[in-house]
């Protein structure tokens, strides 16, 4: 499995970047993606997807990565990640690379 591609901001080692990445590449699968801009990432996730693995996720992230703006609706099952700066537009990047979209 590739490794997630780290952010100096980013808090998590290397075994909590692969298992964040596990949790995003179990996500990905069959994502559409709603809105993509250098600061946003919208994402519709397959119905297949374990809601509670998203919240595991976006958990994860907002402990190590504060910076990230997210938002999870299960109903909808739209996962919404945005950063407020270009410093953290490649941390975006490694999300939307990690989802495979």
């Amino acid at each position: 499995m590739s490794e997630l591609p780290l952010v100096p901001s980013c808090s998590l080692d290397a075994d909590g970047a692969r298992r964040q990445l596990e949790r995003y590449r179990a996500a990905g699968a069959g994502a559409r993606v709603i809105e993509r801009t250098n600061r946003s990432l919208a994402v519709e996730l397959d119905t297949h997807v374990d809601p509670a693995l998203i919240e595991q996720a976006v958990e994860t992230e907002r402990e190590c990565c504060p910076f990230f703006d997210l938002s999870w609706d299960s109903a909808s099952r739209l996962l919404a990640i945005a950063v407020a700066t270009a410093e953290h537009e490649p941390a975006l990047d490694a999300i939307a690379y990690a989802l495979r979209v």
